[in-house]
Formats: C-alpha cells, structure tokens, sequence
C-alpha cells in the first residue's frame, strides 16, 4: 500500500499557485492529485506543479498531468510543470514531455511568467 502523497500550496504572486507534490502518484493517491489540480486550474491564471519531489510516476500519474493540461488549456490557465528524474524518465518514454512546458526548478517556471 502506498503512502498518502503530500500535496503543499504556495501562492508567490497574487495569480499564481505552485502544487508542490511529494512521494508517490499511484492508484491510490492520483485521484487525490488529480482533485487538487483541478480545484487551483479553475482559480489561477498561472499553476506550477511541483514534481520535483515525487518518488514514484507511472502511467496513472501521466494521466492525471493530461487531463490538467486539457483542463487548463479550457480555462486559459497557463500550467508550468517542475519535474524530477522519475518524472522525466516516464514523460521521455511516453514521448510526452513536449506536450508540457517543464521546467527544472520552481524559480526557472515562475520567471517564465515574467
């Protein structure tokens, strides 16, 4: 059974949100994951989410990353990803990392929105 993932929200600016996600995107804590993302895509302009600490990332996690792309591209959100090795080495896989902007640090993704 997997531990429960660590969802964190910091709002930098007034129209930004970064969703730090820690430990593992599974079949059990994606859905959790994907209830987040929705709930800050539908109120800022601009959404980071934080990958960078993520210890496990297979194909319900990628699924969960291109239904908040879809979402965020329906309400105008800008959606930043931060990714780590194990996030990268799925998205490089799948062929998908080009789908998203991927940054490698939260400060490199908010200067993008400069």
């Amino acid at each position: 059974m997997s531990d429960p993932v660590q969802l964190r929200t910091d709002r930098p600016a007034p129209n930004c949100v970064v969703l730090s996600v820690v430990g593992e995107i599974d079949l059990v804590t994606a859905p959790g994951l994907e209830t987040a993302i929705a709930e800050h895509v539908a109120v800022a302009p601009y959404l980071v989410i934080d990958l960078s600490e993520v210890t496990f990332f297979g194909s319900l996690g990628l699924a969960a990353l291109m239904r908040a792309m879809n979402q965020a591209e329906e309400r105008g959100t800008r959606l930043l990803l931060v990714a780590g090795q194990r996030v990268l080495r799925t998205m490089d896989l799948t062929k998908t990392a080009e789908l998203f902007s991927v940054y490698d640090s939260v400060d490199e993704a908010l200067r993008s929105n400069t």
